[in-house]
Order: C-alpha cells, then structure tokens, then sequence
C-alpha cells in the first residue's frame, strides 16, 4: 500500500485532451478533431504518482457541448456507483470548459457523497504552448485526495482556485483564469506547492434536491434571451415545441421586454412553468407581487442555464408553482 490516496479519474473529454494542428493551434485545435490516446493524460503525467494513486475509469470522450441528457445520466450514476463503493478518497472528471459549468451544477443537484467529486478542464490544449491541463489535472488530484475537500460536494478547479459548483461559471473564451463566481468568489485555492486553503464552505452546494434517476426523464426547458425589441416569436416556439418550462433571461433584475411578457402569460395559461432569471452575470431575481400574480416562479442567483437545469428536475416532481418556488429558493 502506498499510503496515497486513491482517486478515480473520468475523462469526458474537452480541451484538456485535445491536440490542435500545432503548438500554436490555441483556438482552433477542436476542428483537428484529434485527441489523446486512452490513458494519454496518465501518461503524460507521471508526477501524479506522487500524490494519489490514480485509477482511469472508461466513459465516452467528446467535445463538452456536444453531451446529451443521456451522457449526464450515465455521468451522474457513474459517479454515485464510485462514491458508494467505498474503495476511493475522491473523483475527479476532466471535461470540456464550454460546458462544465452546467455538468457541475447538475451534478450538485443530484449527488449524495462526502468525498470531493472534482471538475476539471483546460484552456489550451493538450500539445499547445503554455498548456494548462496537465497542472490544473495534478491540482484537481491533490484536491480530491485531500481531506480539506471532504464535505464541500461538487467542486471545479481550474488556474488553482477551487469554485462550489453551485456558484462557477465561465467568463473567459480564452484566458486561463476563465472560471470565476461572480459576486461570491472561490472557496479556495490549491497552491504551487500543493498547499489546500479551502477558506469558506458553500451553504448548499453539498445538499443535493434531487436523485441521480431524475436525469433521464427531465423534460425540455427552454432558455429565451430578452433584449431590446424582442417579441414573444421564440417563447411561442418553445411551447410549440412541447416545451415543460421556459427560463426567461430577463434585463436588469429579470425584465422581459412587454412582448415577452404577454407570451410568457400566454405560456403559463397553457400550463408551461415559468421562470424567470437574468441575463446580468450575478444577483438573483426577486418575486414581486406581479411576478407572482402572473404565476411565474423566480431564479436564485445562478446563470439561466443552470435555472433551466434546476427547472427540468423539479417540474418532474411537481406542477405546483409555489412547491417549485421553494425548490428552487432552495437551492
């Protein structure tokens, strides 16, 4: 035995093992269509033997907005079988950044577990100059592995700072220090020299709403984007479309345009849930009387992608607007 902890390693794919034309292929690289062998990101790290003994767990590698439903059911009860086997001190999944935020979140809501479950991507890739992946990968090891993570829940990890994922979101295209969490900031930070300092700990992020099984049945929620003149055209084809619940990215502190607004009505009257959330990067929306009134339910602080996550889940437990209003306050 080597004393190190155990971690398992699921590689979704990403930049993190992407390889472009060239090494100065930094934002192109996904055309090549090109990555590491299996094992290529264990391989080329050997460093991490001396931190944790690394088990590769098989998944499906692809670009991150390219997963399905089905992908982040099969994630999801991946990593609750790891969680509960007893046989590992942390998990670790690399993933794409375009998405991550998303996968993390709904992992948030849906895992159970006191070991750290890690995120952890990169902003070039794998054989580009100044590639970020190999250390954000040991750094997100040493963090899974560590007794400081346990109890925090779901975590991402990137440019050695560690985020809840409840709170991530990408800011950045490019840069390395693309991760942030507007208006809370991180938790902590895992150091050169491999120094943990989790500083705070996140209130919700470790209490999951939901169940793994709920994943697979969630139904279609829509995201409609409001800005200057936009009409009720897209809400309308969302309903068309069968959709369950529509998030509305409203202006300012959730404002749609006025007819946004008459056709998100017009969506409720049919039964569709509404939730309206905001296109500003931090701040929730609150519930004033009218938004009440209409029957529409409001959006914590989190980005509408991660309220059209939270809405599909709870829409399959309950048509009670005020029951998925606490839900969602909930969380």
């Amino acid at each position: 035995m080597s004393g190190l902890p155990r971690v398992a390693l699921i590689s979704t794919g990403g930049t993190i093992d992407a390889v472009g034309a060239s090494r100065l292929d930094l934002a192109w690289y996904t055309e090549t269509k090109d990555r590491l062998p299996d094992g290529g990101l264990l391989a080329a790290l050997p460093e991490l033997e001396t931190v944790a003994d690394v088990v590769q767990v098989p998944f499906v590698r692809m670009p991150s907005y390219a997963l399905s439903t089905a992908d982040w059911s099969l994630l999801a009860a991946t990593v609750r079988e790891l969680a509960a086997d007893g046989m590992y001190d942390g998990i670790v999944i690399t993933h794409g950044t375009n998405t991550l935020e998303e996968t993390a979140f709904l992992l948030s809501l849906t895992i159970s577990t006191r070991i750290p479950v890690v995120l952890v991507g990169a902003m070039r890739p794998a054989n580009g100059l100044g590639s970020d992946g190999a250390v954000n990968l040991l750094q997100a090891v040493r963090l899974a592995g560590s007794a400081q993570a346990r109890g925090h829940g779901v975590l991402v990890m990137l440019n050695d700072t560690v985020f809840a994922a409840r709170d991530a979101t990408k800011t950045a295209t490019f840069r390395v220090n693309a991760f942030a969490a507007p208006g809370l900031g991180p938790l902590g930070h895992v150091d050169a020299d491999g120094e943990i300092r989790l500083s705070h700990l996140h209130a919700t992020n470790a209490i999951p709403a939901f169940d793994v099984g709920d994943i697979a049945g969630m139904p279609r929620v829509d995201v409609v984007l409001s800005y200057v003149g936009a009409d009720g055209a897209l809400i309308e084809a969302a309903v068309g479309a069968g959709a369950r619940g529509i998030v509305s990215a409203g202006t300012g502190a959730g404002r749609p345009t006025p007819a946004e607004s008459d056709a998100l009505d017009a969506a409720a009257a049919q039964g569709v849930v509404v939730c309206q959330s905001t296109r500003v990067q931090s701040g929730r929306v609150s519930r004033s009387p009218a938004m009440k009134a209409a029957r529409r339910v409001t959006a914590p602080a989190m980005a509408p992608w991660q309220a059209r996550i939270a809405l599909a889940l709870a829409v399959q437990r309950t048509d009670d607007i005020e029951e998925i209003q606490i839900t969602l306050d909930a969380l």
